[in-house]
């Protein structure tokens, strides 16, 4: 065998290794992560969304005045040696379980969240790492799964959003709140139950953040979503000053 069959009979082992070593990765991530929901960091956007290795967006910025966060279904998880992918619907899971699992409701089509590396990953450690940049893994993870609209010109601190409870707090009063229409889907099924949601009023009296609690299906939560961010209040107080207030919302649909 010559030098140069030597060094081309090297180069294919050392990429047949490479190869083998992604798979290795991938399938841990895949045991770890599909089939779970992974909450982004980012609002969603209509198209499918891209990101550096450092978690920064490669997309542009959505034009909307709601911007919308939540979590993603892992139906797929691909990796190559340029690219971690994921894949799966906007979702969350129900309350209401099916022989002891919970129901899982998807509010959208499958979307693709691709991740470009800068570098082939080396470890499992080290694909996590990048994973956590795009999508909270952390130990509140589950808190921000949960899909929450909020005003895209929203900018008020979370450190100065009091709960209604508190001493010294007035919650919100409705000045106007329609309620929201049935669903197509819940009206052909006959369906019907109560959403739970949770609001932030600001302190003018306006709705800037609505957090899907207790999904119930079949279009409801997205139509009650809907029609919240037109309610308006006279706002809440804490010691007398109008300030914005967390409490929660519950949204009743009933056929009778």
């Amino acid at each position: 065998m010559n030098r140069k069959t030597s060094l081309l009979f090297l180069a294919v082992l050392l990429f047949q290794a490479d190869v083998a070593h992604c798979e290795s990765i991938k399938d841990a991530l895949n045991h770890k992560y599909k089939n779970h929901i992974l909450a982004l960091r980012s609002p969603f956007t209509a198209t499918d969304q891209k990101f550096d290795s450092a978690g920064h967006s490669l997309n542009a910025p959505p034009n909307s005045a709601w911007l919308l966060y939540g979590g993603i279904y892992v139906d797929k998880l691909n990796l190559s040696s340029e690219t971690l992918r994921v894949e799966g619907p906007r979702a969350a899971f129900a309350d209401q379980k099916i022989d002891g699992k919970p129901v899982l409701v998807r509010f959208s089509k499958s979307q693709r969240i691709e991740i470009h590396l800068d570098q082939p990953f080396k470890s499992f450690e080290g694909a996590q790492a990048v994973l956590g940049r795009v999508f909270f893994l952390g130990t509140d993870a589950a808190e921000h799964d949960k899909p929450e609209l909020r005003r895209a010109d929203d900018n008020i601190p979370d450190d100065q959003i009091y709960d209604y409870r508190q001493d010294g707090v007035k919650a919100p009063k409705g000045l106007s709140t329609p309620p929201p229409d049935f669903s197509e889907e819940a009206r052909g099924a006959k369906f019907q139950g109560e959403v739970t949601l949770s609001l932030v009023v600001d302190k003018a009296g306006n709705v800037a953040r609505i957090r899907l609690d207790k999904v119930l299906g079949h279009g409801l939560d997205e139509q009650s979503m809907q029609a919240i961010k037109a309610w308006q209040f006279v706002p809440g107080t804490r010691n007398g000053e109008p300030v914005a207030i967390r409490e929660p919302v519950s949204v009743g649909f009933s056929l009778h």
